[in-house]
């Protein structure tokens, strides 16, 4: 129950860059969390498609090549609870 739809509000379309624009930063609790990226808005829309995203790493939408990167808010961990550590 912890997923995230993102709507991109700038629907710019940067062409024959090397770089990535600025990214979708999504919060979480959690060091991993699913998103799905619906695309820009009116003909830039596309079929949502899910991902997880996780800490550390960037994720570009196959489809509208947004970029999406995970801001840790919370504690940390894995989002089932248990952590990686041993009780």
């Amino acid at each position: 129950s912890d997923c995230y739809y993102f709507t991109i509000h700038q629907g710019r379309k940067l062409l024959d860059i090397d770089f990535p624009e600025a990214p979708a930063i999504v919060k979480s609790y959690y060091h991993m969390r699913i998103v799905g990226c619906p695309g820009g808005e009116a003909e830039d829309e596309h079929d949502v498609v899910w991902f997880w995203l996780e800490k550390g790493k960037s994720f570009e939408c196959p489809v509208c090549s947004q970029y999406f990167k995970l801001q840790v808010v919370g504690p940390g961990g894995p989002p089932d609870g248990h952590g990686d550590h041993h009780h």
